[in-house]
This record gives C-alpha cells, sequence and structure tokens, in this order.
C-alpha cells in the first residue's frame, strides 16, 4: 500500500537525518496520508519527502546543508533544486522556514512548525503540521504552482483527500487562530467561486453515497459561512 511505503520511506529519512531529526518537521505529500481516519483511504504516490527545518538566515542552512553531506545526504544538482538531496536512493527536500534563506518559502511554514504536532509512527514519531496548517499550506502552494486549473495539481488532490478522509478537519479548520481560519475562509470562498470548482474535486474524490463532491462543497459552504 501507498501509506506503508510513504512511512517506510518517512523512517529511513527520520533515521538518516540523525542530530537533527528532532529539529525537522515532515510535510508535503508523503504526510498526507497520515491525516486521515479512514482506513481504507489511499493517497497518491509520492516520490519525494519534505521536511521544514527553522533557519534565519543563509549561513544557517550552508551549515545545516555541511551537516547533512556529513551524514550522507547527497546533492541532487541534476534537478536544479538547491533544497533537494538523496539518501539511500530517497529524495529529500530539506526547506526553510523562512523566504529570506534562499529567497522562497511557504507563508504557512514558520506557523505550522511552532505549532507542528507528534504523530506516532508506532516505533516512533515525527512532527507533522496540525491539519489547518496543512490544507494552508497546501492551498499557498497551489496558488504558487497550480496553474489555476485543481485538476493536474497534486497540492489540490492533497486537499481534496484531506477534506474527504478526515471527519474532523472542519473542525480542526474552525479551531486554527484568527489569521489562519480567516485565510481558510477566504482562499475557500474564492475557489468555491471557480466556474469549474466542481469539476476540480471530482477529478480526485472517491464516489460514495453521497458522492464526497458534493458533501465537500456543502462543507466548504458551511465553514466559510460560519462567522
Amino acid at each position: 500500500m501507498i501509506y506503508h511505503e510513504n512511512i517506510k520511506r518517512i523512517q529511513i529519512v527520520k533515521e538518516s537525518l540523525g542530530d537533527l531529526k528532532d529539529k525537522v518537521v515532515f510535510v508535503g505529500g508523503a504526510t498526507v496520508g497520515l491525516y486521515t481516519d479512514k482506513s481504507s483511504a489511499e493517497a497518491r504516490p509520492t516520490d519525494d519527502i519534505d521536511v521544514v527545518i527553522e533557519l534565519w538566515s543563509h549561513s544557517e542552512y550552508a551549515a545545516i546543508d555541511e551537516r547533512l553531506r556529513d551524514m550522507g545526504f547527497v546533492n541532487d544538482q541534476a534537478s536544479g533544486i538547491v533544497c533537494r538531496y538523496i539518501i539511500r536512493d530517497i529524495i529529500v527536500d530539506v526547506m526553510p522556514t523562512h523566504n529570506d534563506v534562499l529567497g522562497f518559502s511557504n507563508r504557512w511554514y514558520p506557523k505550522g512548525f511552532a505549532t507542528a504536532i507528534d504523530y506516532d509512527l508506532g516505533q516512533s514519531s515525527i512532527r507533522i503540521f496540525s491539519p489547518q496548517y496543512f490544507i494552508a499550506t497546501k492551498l499557498e502552494a497551489f496558488k504558487s504552482r497550480g496553474n489555476n486549473d485543481g485538476r493536474t495539481s497534486t497540492d489540490f488532490e492533497d486537499i481534496i483527500f484531506v477534506l474527504e478522509n478526515n471527519t474532523r478537519i472542519w473542525e480542526d479548520m474552525e479551531a486554527g487562530d484568527d489569521e489562519v481560519r480567516t485565510y481558510l475562509k477566504k482562499t475557500f470562498r474564492e475557489l468555491l467561486d471557480k466556474p469549474h470548482f466542481g469539476e476540480w474535486i471530482d477529478s480526485h474524490a472517491g464516489y460514495g453515497s453521497p458522492p464526497a463532491t458534493y458533501f465537500i462543497i456543502n462543507q466548504l459552504r458551511a465553514f466559510v459561512d460560519n462567522k
């Protein structure tokens, strides 16, 4: 199963990080399956593992880069992605929390990092973003690289997966602080106004009774309208 394969790779990366393992938060598509409370749900396959580490300057990142290479991480120069490494045939993106470090980030990384939660993998645990910040980071990523088409966006696919397969996500989004809750409501309201939004959801949602697309749209409308 994809879920177990992702867990296996996450565990390998965590072990490979040595004393840095407690300084990172696991994010991105490889973690999406950790947000479901439905045992039958199957997340999409992904080729890489993403982690976020709190850094404020390029010099701090250079020091982390040196430590990673000492641990056996190899810079993936062929990819052209400055934060990408390979360890034991696994692609790992090590991203800073703040934009000033490498010139790119996600606006929700700092707060997502600060409010990260523990997730039990069985023999060990990792830190991941709380559900509301996972959704916020994915919405922000979709805005920047989704080409305004949810049908082909893996970020949008991950959002729909969580909305469909986490029964507490609506409560979690309401429970976020004012800033992230306002962002979520505003962004979802804008998406609901898209003429093809239902089609976008259809591209990724399952087929249940009632169909998941109608459920998600109705829940989103209730969420954005709740003052």
